[in-house]
């Protein structure tokens, strides 16, 4: 709101109309599909705010794992505005699997404007924010889940004196699918069946 407007207004006892002046337009997920760091994150879009774009996160397949392996929610990014006297104080990204409770992870902050986001849109406005990394990257969303197709679904929340501010929301997540798979049980070995043959090439005999 123009603060010339609001002095006039202050001068003059007239009531001006309450605006909001915090919010979030931008939000990113990183997915480790090996859990161990032996490759690089991917990086998906959620509310993508500005020309370039990542692969969706909403709609997106994650692929397959087997029973029992890791796959670790790495990175999170989070863009914020305020102005006049609005601030945010914090932000967290949100996830569950499968309808579950939702778990909340802190995202910390890394930058007032001028910044470059994850996918290479670079924002100049005064008040404007990148919170980005998560407290713990170590969050096997894979952990506890039987063999069958599963859903995992995110939202972010951006922390504010005037209320949280959400890209996405608990009752409306940015969603994606992924399997697990039971291993397949190998054949017996040669060697084994070998085995198991002159095993009963001696009972027989016994028994003759």
């Amino acid at each position: 709101m123009n603060k010339t407007l609001v002095a006039w207004a202050l001068a003059l006892g007239v009531a001006m109309p309450a605006a909001a002046a915090t919010g979030v337009f931008g939000s990113y997920l990183a997915i480790d599909t090996d859990g161990a760091g032996a490759t690089a994150p991917t990086w998906y879009g959620a509310q993508q705010p500005g020309s370039q774009w990542l692969s969706a996160f909403g709609g997106a397949n994650l692929g397959s794992f087997a029973l029992g392996s890791t796959a670790t929610l790495a990175g999170a990014e989070l863009l914020t505005w305020k102005n006049g006297g609005g601030d945010i104080t914090g932000a967290t990204l949100n996830w569950r699997v499968d309808g579950g409770s939702y778990q909340s992870i802190a995202i910390g902050w890394t930058a007032n404007s001028t910044f470059t986001d994850v996918a290479g849109n670079t924002f100049t406005n005064w008040g404007d924010q990148k919170w980005a990394g998560l407290s713990t990257s170590s969050t096997n969303f894979l952990a506890g889940l039987s063999a069958g197709t599963h859903t995992l679904q995110v939202y972010f929340t951006g922390l504010s004196n005037e209320g949280n501010r959400d890209s996405g929301s608990a009752a409306n997540p940015f969603s994606a699918s992924f399997a697990v798979t039971s291993p397949v049980p190998e054949p017996a070995s040669p060697m084994l069946l070998f085995a198991g043959l002159a095993l009963l090439a001696v009972l027989k005999r016994r028994r003759a």
